[in-house]
């Protein structure tokens, strides 16, 4: 009797190891970002790092690059790495920004919407995101 639930204790742990964001492991996923903008759309690569931090919640990295160069946008977000997914992330540098975002995966890849919080609360539509697996 032992001896099988020390079997079933092992199996246990190695399933759950193999499960990406599960055990604490990190997920990368890579794509682009459109920022909507009225003198035109501006496009770029984007690459998003989430790391689990409890049962559907993650604390998540965005790296891209924008005018004055490389910038990683710091948050959090809940939901799942294969259903819906939304969050906060403030931006780096001098000048910082609230931005929001939400969306779902569908067959591995996720698309969604980014939002900028005005100064006075009012979320404002930014553009879309698209991120699947790198």
């Amino acid at each position: 009797m032992t001896r099988r639930i020390r079997w079933f204790a092992l199996l246990g742990v190695l399933c759950l190891a193999a499960m990406p964001g599960f055990a604490g492991e990190d997920v990368t996923l890579e794509g682009g970002f459109v920022w909507e903008r009225e003198d035109g759309n501006h496009e770029g690569d984007l690459k998003a790092i989430f790391t689990p931090t409890g049962e559907g919640a993650w604390d998540v990295a965005f790296h891209f690059d924008w005018e004055d160069g490389p910038h990683v946008y710091t948050g959090s977000c809940t939901g799942s790495l294969d259903g819906e997914l939304a969050g906060d992330v403030v931006s780096d540098g001098d000048r910082e920004m609230k931005f929001k975002f939400s969306g779902s995966f569908e067959d591995g890849t996720f698309s969604g919407v980014h939002n900028f919080v005005t100064k006075e609360g009012e979320i404002k539509r930014a553009g879309t995101l698209t991120l699947g697996s790198s």
